[in-house]
């Protein structure tokens, strides 16, 4: 029925009436079904925490923590709450497993991070005024990694993930260690340029790549023995029953042949005494070729063979047994 409007409007209603019946046909009936839900554009699912903007972070030497409240960062290991995470594989160098280890050097005292004492968490921690000689200490040890990738270690030192460094609550900064896997009797020499970890049971930090040499990435961590180390003790004579190093494992083999290939090519670089052990494998489920070259009777004798293998890019791993 058409309303009662003056005769000009009479001829407008009809056309606006069918064209929004029209519209109305096409909203409830599309011609078009909907994208499938495979083709829409979806956010990409974050695997990890993403750190604050390193531009930012050293610009101001804070990280905002959960919560929200901001918490003054002095050194690269100080306790937050957000957890740490590993570097994406395209950004480990390609010769991360054969970083060498760090060499003990008379170095002076930092004039950062040694005050006579200080509290963290609730524990109070006093510093070694100086390097304790034969200093050793069983404990667990962690990692730490990409989040303090280039922030200010307590040393005032930008800490890199990819050289050989550790975190200690009391040492001197810096300082050097040994430190051995109880597991499976990997050691790595680091040195100490950083303060942490503040987990009770921890009693050392350590860098990505030492982490990576002493095998306990996948793991978080890992009973270990610290020894300080100083300058001359890089010509120190090994006892059998001192627990240092005195092997150089070469590599793990399934096969035999493997093995004794490369033990074909250690002897033709001059390293004859070399020996292959049978044991069982890292996963519990068979046996691998374990190629050792050794023993050596001094530290010097030892790092001198495993730079000469680096040279080569034969990967060597000091070993306590």
């Amino acid at each position: 029925m058409t309303p009662n409007l003056p005769l000009p409007w009479r001829g407008v209603i009809a056309p606006l009436a069918a064209v929004l019946l029209s519209l109305t046909g096409c909203a409830s009936n599309p011609s078009e079904p909907p994208p499938a839900r495979d083709s829409l554009r979806m956010p990409p699912i974050l695997k990890q925490p993403v750190p604050p903007p390193a531009s930012a972070a050293k610009a101001s030497g804070t990280i905002p923590p959960q919560g929200g409240r901001v918490v003054a960062k002095s050194c690269a290991n100080c306790p937050t709450p957000d957890p740490d995470f590993a570097p994406h594989a395209d950004e480990i160098p390609d010769d991360v497993a054969n970083v060498p280890d760090a060499v003990p050097i008379d170095e002076p005292r930092s004039k950062y991070g040694n005050p006579d004492s200080y509290d963290a968490l609730g524990q109070h921690y006093t510093i070694f005024q100086q390097t304790p000689k034969g200093f050793r200490e069983k404990g667990r040890a962690s990692w730490y990694g990409k989040k303090f990738h280039g922030l200010r270690t307590a040393n005032g030192e930008a800490y890199d993930m990819f050289k050989m460094t550790a975190a200690h609550k009391t040492l001197p900064l810096p300082s050097y260690a040994r430190v051995t896997n109880l597991e499976n009797g990997r050691s790595v020499v680091v040195r100490i340029n950083d303060r942490g970890p503040f987990h009770r049971g921890r009693i050392v930090d350590l860098s990505y790549a030492a982490a990576a040499k002493l095998d306990l990435l996948h793991h978080g961590s890992a009973e270990v023995e610290l020894e300080v180390l100083t300058p001359e003790a890089g010509s120190t004579a090994i006892d059998d029953s001192s627990g240092k190093p005195r092997w150089l494992e070469v590599g793990r083999f399934n096969d035999a042949i493997d093995a004794i290939a490369l033990q074909e090519r250690l002897r033709s670089l001059g390293f004859a005494d070399t020996t292959i052990t049978a044991m069982r494998s890292a996963s519990g489920d068979g046996q691998e070729q374990v190629l050792r070259l050794g023993p050596f009777s001094n530290f010097a004798k030892l790092e001198d063979a495993r730079k000469k293998l680096g040279v080569q890019n034969i990967t060597a791993i000091p070993l306590a047994n």
